[in-house]
């Protein structure tokens, strides 16, 4: 197990380098580079003057072009932006002029914690609802929950997230949570508990927004995985030895199923972080996924940039563990 770690720890570098050569081809290619980030007007000069002192100023910024304004081939380019990342440096953004290492940093605990936070609350409430919905297969309670499932699954986030503040937290009808952000103004006076209850609050529907999908997806594949192993020789041995039902469902059923909720874990993680794009532009929340918004309207390349580079790392990342704890869950699995 542990050769099998260290060589996939090590496949993850050859598979960042294509992900991300991929991305940064593309984005170097896009229209309109130069010209991002507003505008760089010295104040004597013409028009025409104007508008090429500012994109010479953008490409030698963003790296385009050598200290002698030759262009930089868009390989040597790839290979300057990894050997900076190397040395710590991701960059200046264009659009908040700040380094973009501090950018991530500030931004990248708080849609990790919404993040965990929506992944806990969709495997708590679709593993127990998808176990029901395969012991009472074929009753009412299976048939609203398959309904239910259909229905959140296709309801789009922005139309729920919009729904949400417009009742949920308007003044004008319930106004039960927060419209926006992660805490109140005045909170240098709360106490501990006082500062987390209004951290809970303020997280409430964002959470939900980003979770309801996955909870409807996963209960699904949760409800399938049950009841093929439900009905496997191994189960019906466990049963005509006497065990109870409980310890069939929990010792036998839920070990031979747990492989397949594993397996939505590595393709859930990629899945929340892209939505927090919607769901952090919705509620105003300084997180990763406004940064994104933010700077792929401005076109902030080096932002652009260094976010897909944390989001393929945390993809792969997630990938590893997954394969890990095949391991832990099922002892047959080997990677030898």
């Amino acid at each position: 197990m542990l050769n099998y770690i260290i060589r996939r720890t090590l496949l993850m570098f050859p598979t960042l380098i294509g992900m991300t050569f991929i991305i940064f081809a593309v984005i170097r290619m896009a229209p309109g580079l130069t010209t991002a980030g507003g505008s760089f007007a010295p104040g004597m000069l013409g028009a025409h003057q104007a508008q090429l002192a500012e994109e010479h100023f953008m490409e030698r910024r963003l790296h385009l072009v050598n200290r002698n304004g030759k262009p930089i081939p868009l390989v040597m380019q790839y290979v300057n932006w990894i050997d900076r990342i190397l040395h710590g440096d991701l960059g200046t953004s264009i659009k908040f002029s700040e380094p973009v290492t501090k950018l991530v940093m500030q931004r990248l605990p708080v849609t990790l914690t919404i993040n965990i936070i929506s992944l806990i609350i969709i495997y708590l409430v679709a593993v127990p609802g998808g176990l029901l919905a395969a012991i009472y297969r074929g009753r009412f309670m299976d048939r609203a929950f398959g309904i239910g499932s259909l229905v959140l699954y296709s309801l789009p986030v922005i139309w729920v997230g919009s729904m949400a503040i417009g009742f949920l937290a308007n003044p004008e009808y319930l106004n039960w949570f927060p419209s926006a952000g992660l805490h109140a103004t005045n909170t240098s006076h709360m106490s501990y508990f006082q500062y987390v209850s209004d951290y809970a609050w303020h997280i409430t529907l964002p959470v939900i927004c980003l979770s309801y999908g996955g909870f409807a997806y996963l209960a699904k594949q949760v409800r399938g995985s049950y009841l093929e192993n439900l009905f496997m020789d191994f189960t019906r041995t466990a049963k005509a030895k006497g065990l109870p039902p409980s310890a069939v469902i929990l010792r036998h059923v839920t070990q031979n199923s747990m492989l397949p909720m594993i397996t939505i874990i590595g393709m859930t993680v990629p899945g929340l972080l892209g939505g927090s794009v919607i769901v952090e532009k919705i509620f105003s929340i300084q997180g990763m996924g406004q940064l994104m918004y933010q700077a792929t309207y401005a076109r902030d390349l080096p932002v652009i940039q260094s976010m897909a580079l944390v989001t393929a790392a945390i993809t792969l990342v997630c990938y590893l563990l997954v394969d890990i704890a095949y391991h832990a869950v099922d002892p047959r699995v080997t990677y030898d």
